[in-house]
């Protein structure tokens, strides 16, 4: 079985996010509040990266 990069990118952010908010928050609202949170910003941060490795390419 063969994921894409995208795939794999979207994966780790939503693993990490889920860690992430499980071991740094005390209530299940916060929890899901900073886990999105975490995940948008992993996002954003991957869409960036790969933009500006696009650019620097061509």
């Amino acid at each position: 079985m063969t994921i894409s990069h995208f795939a794999a990118a979207f994966l780790f952010a939503f693993f990490t996010s889920v860690v992430f908010a499980v071991t740094s928050k005390e209530t299940n609202r916060e929890r899901l509040l900073y886990g999105l949170w975490v995940f948008g910003i992993f996002a954003v941060v991957s869409f960036g990266m790969a933009w500006m490795m696009y650019l620097g390419h061509g």
